[in-house]
């Protein structure tokens, strides 16, 4: 699927700065779409901006997703609190669109990052050094650059930075966050877990190293993170989660069919300092916390995109993005 790189905002609108108190407010959304440059090797680099706008005309349709959004809207001006959003192995910055537009219609800058050979065109950095070292980098370097940008930059207030993911987003969350995985883990989990698909598929990768220099990152400037089933949870250990001290929101889908229970998202609860807000999506599967489909969507991949029975999504996500909204206001500060 090809992506058009969309125009940048344009203009101000001729209105003070709002106080805190105004982030309580509820507004309409605006979205543009980044091209980067990813750290790790050089290449592109896109990233989705979804903020808060007085007065839209959206919804747009990109591909199969339908987004809350108005393009190019002319933005709220700031500060407003920063999201950023990392998706889950071979997904893209598309999959969490409603969790991205309910965040700005509550006052923030949520962004999502599409990460550089582990997305749905390019998944050749699967079980490397590239996706399991590099997501921080292409996390820290999307912030960096929203920092710097002529017009988002302005409307982000730097002291309050907070972080999602899913899946690999969620263990990209807790490396930014100071977590350092212990590769040498690996062989306690598979002395546990006979069947793992995608265990036996990243072993088949072969040669895990592909840039030898690529060191373990974290970022500072993030202060709260909302994990939604957290993936690699077998690469932790208390030593290896010991330097997270920021506030942390778990969510675990109690069906996940990808997972392996109790060694993620329940070994992650466990082994961090503190222990987190934690909570259990029963009956759900692991693709629950990914926007719901439009039916024609939902046909061509029903394996992300149809839930269990008695989940019904278009609820799980009222009731989660609400968490994430106040998750975020707590920790952050957010008045």
């Amino acid at each position: 699927m090809r992506w058009l790189v969309l125009a940048f905002l344009s203009g101000w609108a001729v209105l003070l700065a709002p106080s805190h108190g105004a982030w309580a407010e509820t507004f309409q959304a605006g979205f543009t779409i980044l091209s980067l440059t990813d750290p790790v090797e050089g290449g592109a680099m896109s990233a989705l901006a979804v903020y808060p706008v007085r007065s839209g005309n959206g919804p747009v349709e990109l591909g199969p997703f339908t987004i809350a959004a108005t393009r190019g809207a002319v933005a709220m001006p700031g500060p407003h609190p920063l999201i950023v959003v990392s998706h889950g192995m071979g997904g893209n910055m598309l999959g969490h669109h409603d969790s991205l537009a309910a965040l700005a219609q509550a006052g923030f800058v949520a962004v999502a990052v599409e990460h550089p050979r582990d997305n749905f065109r390019d998944d050749s950095g699967f079980g490397t050094d590239l996706q399991l070292v590099g997501r921080p980098h292409h996390v820290t370097a999307l912030i960096d650059a929203l920092l710097k940008h002529s017009t988002l930059g302005p409307l982000i207030d730097r002291t309050r930075i907070g972080m999602a993911g899913h899946s690999a987003g969620g263990y990209t969350a807790l490396l930014i966050a100071g977590a350092v995985p212990k590769l040498a883990l690996r062989a306690a989990y598979r002395q546990a877990v006979s069947v793992d698909p995608l265990r036996a598929r990243a072993d088949a990768v072969g040669a895990w190293r592909r840039k030898p220099d690529l060191p373990f990152t974290a970022d500072e400037r993030v202060r709260a993170i909302f994990l939604m089933a957290p993936a690699l949870g077998y690469l932790f250990d208390e030593d290896a989660l010991a330097k997270v001290r920021i506030p942390v929101r778990l969510w675990r889908p109690g069906a996940d069919e990808i997972l392996i229970h109790p060694w993620n998202a329940e070994r992650i609860a466990r082994m961090l300092p503190a222990r987190p807000e934690y909570d259990v999506l029963e009956g759900a599967g692991h693709f629950v916390f990914l926007a719901p489909c439009a039916a024609a969507f939902a046909a061509r991949l029903p394996a992300i995109c149809v839930d269990p029975p008695g989940i019904d999504r278009a609820a799980v996500h009222a009731r989660l993005n609400a968490d994430m909204i106040g998750f975020f206001r707590r920790s952050l500060d957010v008045k």
